[in-house]
């Protein structure tokens, strides 16, 4: 559990420093600090230097901050709504790099599949054969499944050797 906080973090962390401009629409769309957000575009745009244009991702989000002022009818709060706005504003060319940052900030997998992973194994563990089971024998299964690689690597003669010296009771007769 530990390993997979520290795991989700260190990717939060990298999504924030390469899109952390992106994430907070408000500020985005109101800010006056244009280097700021100019060199934000050009460390995200060397990140994905095939897809986007760094100066032309500026002055699109400069241009859509215009454009949005002028638009009292529309509200965004989260990039996902700034996304949907400029779909439905006009086509492709309409703010391109700016809809492909979106794109990329949004399809980016923050979430780390063994957690998923870690429910389903439960749910297989714990079939309709097995509903009799206690909760302690199943947290203990259910640990094993999830942390397989570990458990593979465990060499049980050796554990059940040492478990029989302990629990070994010799009487002298």
């Amino acid at each position: 559990m530990h390993n997979e906080m520290g795991e989700r973090f260190i990717r939060l962390h990298k999504l924030d420093s390469k899109f952390g401009f992106l994430l907070d629409i408000k500020e985005l769309l109101s800010t006056t600090n244009e280097a700021y957000i100019k060199e934000w575009c050009i460390n995200v745009a060397s990140f994905y230097n095939t897809d986007l244009d760094g100066l032309e991702l500026f002055s699109e989000i400069v241009d859509g901050r215009m454009l949005l002022k002028t638009r009292d009818d529309v509200l965004i709060t989260n990039p996902r709504e700034l996304l949907r706005f400029i779909v439905q504003y006009g086509d492709e060319s309409v703010f391109p790099n700016l809809r492909v940052a979106l794109q990329i900030l949004l399809t980016i997998a923050v979430s780390i599949a063994s957690c998923e992973r870690s429910f389903s194994k439960l749910k297989l563990i714990l079939s309709h054969l097995r509903t009799s089971m206690g909760q302690e024998r199943l947290s203990a299964l259910t640990v094993l499944s999830v942390e397989q690689e570990i458990a593979n690597k465990i060499n049980f003669d050796d554990v059940r050797d040492r478990s029989a010296a302990v629990k070994a009771r010799k009487i002298k007769l």
